[in-house]
């Protein structure tokens, strides 16, 4: 009796620990993934959206003329083969017959046509409409110079592209892959403009996964595809994407087994430079071409002064903000971050353009900060205004905060909003100060200089002279040309102090050991298409 009784325990035990260090069995057995995501969904239209959480979701929905493989290399998607002309600018995608929507209706040339020119659409504020700008005409298209039949993209049957770009570009394949190049359906958008993308049982599309069920802000559970065209390497039967959640819950239920894959962690970091160096509990740290950056909204006092906005640059410690975040990144001693590549093969764009913010800080930056405060009229800060800060994350901001408060004796309000309304309070201009970060698209300094330009919250913030440096690089043919173009408009757009650069983000995440063969890139990509939960 007594022996049983120490056996019943033992196994017990073992079940507890398997549940806990492990993936859970019937989710092993299931093949059921959970991902926990920092913020919410707003859009799963390809053409608009632009949040990573979105972005992570929208490359596991859908597929392009292109896709990736599980090396990031890229290779044939929905197009089987291409053909590109000499000159570089004509492109030809034969698609493949047995692509389908998640509703079994047949994939057609047709579709992306339809998609990239509403991409385009004038009449739409879209922040990353610059993507489709190298399609022939379609800048002109989407700035009324042009008309929709000039944009050069064309379905000569239903699977047979022709794409006519505006200027060679080496890296065009590689774009294929990006949300805004993804086919549409026509006879689905039609039907709701305002709302499809929103509703699951409209929301068809084209890649590994479709939506099966969405509760707004709270999680949105995908399941594979039956019609997929390679739905046999497909292991995982759903992934459910939980939102706009806190770390304090996450981060337990990832210790529990309950949750598979995340980047938000506890408030309490004191341990998670450990866990990156140790790999304890499978928490990794991966370089990402990002940037996190805060602007001024330059066209209210009192950051319409120049000496304002370089008062405040000078009161923070970038350095001490990155200690803080314990995630071994880097002080932003530019916009565009390391890994951009310039003219030569091998070289980097922001070895190149040098730095133009300072890394280290000292009391003198404080006495030269007050000095530039009084200079633009404020002689006491009793007279200087509570400063609104817009933010989505509270990690490291509160640094932020404490840094002016301590270093100026200025009065700082923390807004923190969820996706949705930070999104909308930025678009109307009711903030002081914008915390934010940018995550590129592919690897090209145009990416971020020209997701700048091309986003109508920054008018009338940055410099006039700005847009046009973007304007005349996205125009130019030779590559060194642009590039000088773009350190240009980087060194004008820093000298403006419009925009500060914080910090080169680190991508910090956690995955069970036991998820195998998903694609994490330097993009705002992460693809489960061929990951499995291994038993």
């Amino acid at each position: 009796m007594i022996f049983r009784k120490k056996a019943s325990i033992i196994i017990i035990i073992l079940i507890i620990i398997t549940a806990i260090s492990g993936c859970a069995y019937e989710q092993r057995k299931k093949q059921n993934l959970v991902a926990a995501l920092e913020f919410g969904v707003t859009t799963l239209d390809p053409a608009y959206l632009r949040l990573l959480n979105e972005q992570y979701l929208a490359c596991n929905l859908w597929e392009g003329l292109i896709r990736k493989n599980v090396d990031g290399s890229i290779e044939p998607g929905i197009a089987e083969r291409y053909d590109v002309s000499e000159d570089g600018l004509k492109y030809t995608f034969y698609l493949r017959k047995g692509a389908k929507w998640s509703d079994g209706k047949p994939v057609t040339a047709g579709q992306f046509e339809y998609a990239w020119k509403r991409a385009l659409n004038p009449s739409v504020d879209s922040s990353v409409v610059f993507m489709m700008y190298f399609l022939k005409n379609g800048e002109a298209y989407n700035k009324n110079k042009a008309k929709i039949n000039d944009v050069g993209v064309k379905a000569i049957d239903d699977h047979t592209l022709e794409v006519t770009l505006e200027k060679p570009a080496p890296y065009f394949l590689e774009i294929l892959s990006y949300h805004t190049y993804y086919p549409v359906r026509q006879d689905i958008v039609e039907k709701d403009h305002a709302s499809w993308h929103r509703k699951p049982y409209m929301l068809v599309s084209n890649g590994p996964f479709y939506v099966e069920m969405w509760n707004y802000n709270e999680e949105i559970k995908t399941v594979k595809n039956p019609y997929y065209w390679d739905k046999e390497n497909v292991k995982l039967d759903s992934i459910t994407f939980l939102l706009e959640k806190d770390g304090n819950e996450i981060w337990p239920k990832y210790l529990a087994g309950e949750i598979d894959f995340g980047y938000v962690f506890a408030d309490n970091r004191n341990n998670l430079m450990n866990e990156i160096t140790t790999r304890k509990n499978n928490v990794i740290s991966e370089v990402s071409l990002s940037t996190y950056y805060l602007y001024f909204n330059s066209r209210n006092k009192p950051f319409d002064n120049i000496k304002v906005r370089q008062a405040f640059e000078l009161a923070l410690d970038r350095k001490g903000l990155v200690k803080v975040r314990q995630k071994a990144e880097n002080v932003a001693t530019g916009f565009v971050p390391p890994g951009m590549p310039d003219v030569e093969p091998g070289s980097d764009f922001r070895l190149a353009g040098g730095e133009f913010m300072h890394k280290e800080f000292s009391i003198e930056n404080i006495s030269k900060a007050k000095i530039l405060l009084k200079e633009a009229g404020y002689q006491s800060m009793n007279n200087f205004p509570s400063i609104v800060v817009l933010t989505k994350d509270t990690t490291g901001v509160e640094f932020i905060e404490k840094e002016w408060e301590k270093n100026l004796g200025v009065d700082i309000i923390l807004n923190k909003c969820k996706s949705e309304l930070f999104s909308q309070k930025k678009s109307e201009g009711d903030y002081d100060i914008v915390i934010n970060n940018w995550i590129a698209d592919f690897a090209d300094p145009i990416n971020f200089l020209g997701f700048l330009a091309s986003e109508n919250s920054f008018k009338g913030i940055l410099p006039n002279e700005y847009y046009l440096l973007v304007e005349k690089s996205n125009a130019v043919a030779d590559n060194a040309q642009r590039l000088i173009l773009l350190h240009e408009a980087e060194k004008l757009l820093l000298d403006s102090y419009s925009l500060i650069p914080l910090f080169f983000r680190k991508d910090v995440y956690y995955i069970k050991p036991c998820v195998k063969n998903y694609l994490k890139t330097p993009l705002a990509e992460i693809y489960f298409r061929n990951a499995y939960i291994e038993e």
